[in-house]
Formats: structure tokens, sequence, C-alpha cells
């Protein structure tokens, strides 16, 4: 009978103690990391064909073996912060080094590890202070408030007709079609349904009356997000971040019926440093002036995206692994930046004009500068009532 009711009382609140929370969120996001760096590996190391993206020139490479024993301290630090009961000083290194490490390429800023970063960043700063209590709130509100607003800027990335007309069928299209007809031609209206999802569920989130409804509401989200993407095979990288995610709903906010807004909206250097970097830049991202996978717009349709055209000359100088991401059934001939990507790292681009200057400067190399022969084009983000671009060329002599 004991066992029984203890059973009942784990299901019905299985983190209800704030050390318990707090062992859970730093197991959960250690674990992430390493099933993201695995998935990833040659992101994180410099010996590769896809080019480095340093925020300065001035950045000497990382050699060869440097790169990988980086790598792996990386994951020895991570696998520390789960065991160890009081890893305070592995989470610092740990931060340390990933963020050092994404100084030589910005393509590492992907919106998992970002907001990785920033939990761990919370749990480092708060968890262990004294007095204890107050501070261990202080690291789950700190928390709370960087999935409140991952979802709600998530959602409004995506009220964007690029996402109805493109994003969302080329994401749904391959499980979609054993579906019926009339289920795979949605309204558009009702396609947007899923973003204005997401908004709610930040919003409910953030009330203890709407909490544990909006806790399943997410969880079905990243379920079907999941389903999708084993679909397509594609972007396998986020499938532990979906699932990771589905867990921080639950360990931060099931059966959460005490913490109000004002809690997680509490007042403090590090809470005003998130709700700066997770609230307020993002809406910059919307006139070009924040990084788009910085606010949230993985999967939105609003990013910029870029293709590099090249004459069947240039195609013959480059290295034969590239070549499976070069469209050469019809001309004009180019280069998928976003698919070399996927081919080699297992992540997408870093979807910035910098990031794709960056990349063509080094095909470039390949072509020995020859302006006529390569041509960068950029596609600027979508109007969001037509999807129509606008798109800028550069040549070599023009990066």
């Amino acid at each position: 009978m004991a066992l029984e009711n203890a059973s009942k009382s784990y299901l019905k609140s299985p983190c209800a103690d704030p050390d318990q929370k707090l062992t859970w969120l730093k197991i959960t996001i250690a674990i992430a990391f390493i099933c993201s760096f695995g998935l990833s590996w040659k992101l994180w190391i410099s010996s590769r064909l896809f080019p480095l993206s340093p925020i300065s020139n001035l950045l000497p490479v990382v050699p060869f073996p440097l790169d990988y024993i980086w790598f792996f301290l990386l994951l020895g630090l991570a696998l520390a912060i789960i065991i160890v009961n009081h890893p305070r000083a592995f989470i610092f290194a740990f931060l340390t080094l990933a963020g050092l490490l994404a100084l030589w390429d910005q393509t590492r800023w992907q919106p998992w590890f970002y907001q990785y970063m920033f939990m761990l960043a919370a749990l480092a700063v708060f968890a262990r202070k004294k007095p204890e209590a107050q501070n261990r709130l202080t690291a789950l509100n700190g928390c709370r408030l960087i999935m409140i607003f991952t979802y709600l800027w998530s959602g409004l990335q995506k009220l964007n007709a690029n996402f109805v007309n493109e994003t969302w069928p080329d994401m749904a299209g391959p499980m979609l079609r054993f579906l019926p007809e009339a289920v795979r031609q949605l309204p558009s209206f009702v396609i947007l349904i899923i973003p204005l999802l997401e908004v709610a569920i930040a919003v409910g989130l953030i009330t203890r009356k709407h909490r544990n409804a909006c806790v399943v509401m997410a969880i079905a989200t990243h379920i079907v997000i999941l389903i999708l993407l084993i679909g397509s095979g594609e972007n396998i990288v986020v499938w532990p971040w979906n699932i990771a995610m589905a867990l921080f709903v639950v360990i931060l906010f099931w059966q959460d019926k005490e913490t109000g807004y004002r809690k997680i909206i509490m007042v403090n250097p590090f809470h005003a440093l998130i709700l700066l970097m997770f609230g307020i830049l993002p809406a910059l991202s919307l006139i070009d002036l924040w990084d788009s996978y910085l606010s949230a717009a993985l999967y939105s349709g609003n990013t910029d995206q870029a293709v590099i055209y090249v004459s069947p000359t240039v195609i013959d100088r480059l290295p034969a692994a590239i070549h499976p991401h070069i469209w050469q059934s019809t001309k004009p001939y180019f280069l998928d930046i976003n698919r070399w990507a996927y081919g080699e790292l297992n992540v997408p681009v870093y979807p910035e004009p910098r990031v794709y200057k960056k990349v063509t400067e080094q095909i470039c190399k390949y072509a020995q500068n020859s302006s006529d022969d390569v041509r960068l084009r950029i596609k600027e983000k979508p109007n969001p009532f037509t999807g129509t671009r606008k798109s800028e060329y550069y040549d070599c002599d023009h990066l």
C-alpha cells in the first residue's frame, strides 16, 4: 500500500522538490548536450571541408589534434555534470570551453546550443548559492523564463506566408502523403493554428490555472514534431532537443501551482539578461538587427536563404565530397549551402549573410577567385504576407 501511494504521489508530481527539479534538469541538459554533440561531431572540430565562420579573422584555427581534444573534453565535462552531485565547477568549465569554441564558428550557434548554455548558466549561477532555498527557485525560474520565451518566439516567427506555403509542406509532406487529399490541402488559416498553439503554450505556462494543460499540449506538440522529423529523416540533431523540451516542461511546470508570473519574471541581473536575450532582442530579428537562430526561428520559414551559382569549370575544381550538394540537373548549376551543411555537419547552416559570404569565400578559393564563375545569391527574409523574397548577388570580388 505504501508503495502504491508513493507511485501515485510520484505520478502526480515527479519533481515536487526544488532539489529534485535541479537534479533532473542538469541531467537532462547534459544528456541532451552529449546526444547533440555526438550527432553533430564534425561541427565541433576544425578538420573538415565546410568552412569555419569565426567572429573575427584574427582568431587562429584550432589545429588537429587540439580540436579533437577540446571536443572530447567537453563530452567528459558533460558526463561529469551528470554524475557529480554538486557540479558547479564542472558547469562553469563546460560553459567556458563551449563558449570559447563557439567563437571559432558561428554555425555552432544552433538554437539548442544557445538554449542549453543559458539554462546551464542559470543552474551554475544560482543553484548552490547561499541562501540555498531562494537561489534554487531563482535558478528554476530563470529556466522557466527561457522556456516561455522560446515557445513564444517560435510561434511568432512562424506567423508568415512562407511557413504556410513552403516550410510546413516540406516538413509534413512525407507524413501527409498517407492522409486523405482533403487533409493534405489544409487552408492557410488552419495551418496558422500551429504557431498560435505555440504562443498559447507560452502564455499558458505563465499562468497557474492553465499550466498543466499547456504542459500536455507542449508534450503533444513535441511528439508530433518528432514524428514529422523522423518521417523526413532530416535534422536528426534536433530530435534530442524535442525530447529534452518535453522533459523540461514536465520538470519545470507540471503540477506547479505555487509559482506565479511575478516570481518567474523576478528582477535580478541574470533574469534581466534572460529577458533581454530571449524576450526583447528576438524582436529585432524581424528587422534584421538580431540573428534568426538566436530568436527561435528554426523551421519558421522566416530566415535568409542562399545558394552559390557555379560554372562547370568551378565544379571540376571542387572537392568530390561537395559534388552531391550541387544541383546539376538543369542550369544554372548551384551549390546548396544548407544541404552541404546538413551533409557534412548534420546541422543546418547558420542562416546569416555574413556566414553565407564566408562559405562563398572558400568556394572562390577553389575557383581561383574567378568572379565570372561564382556568384552568391542571398534571398532575404520573406514578406510575411506574400512570402516573396528580394535577392542580393555577390561575386568573388565583392564579398
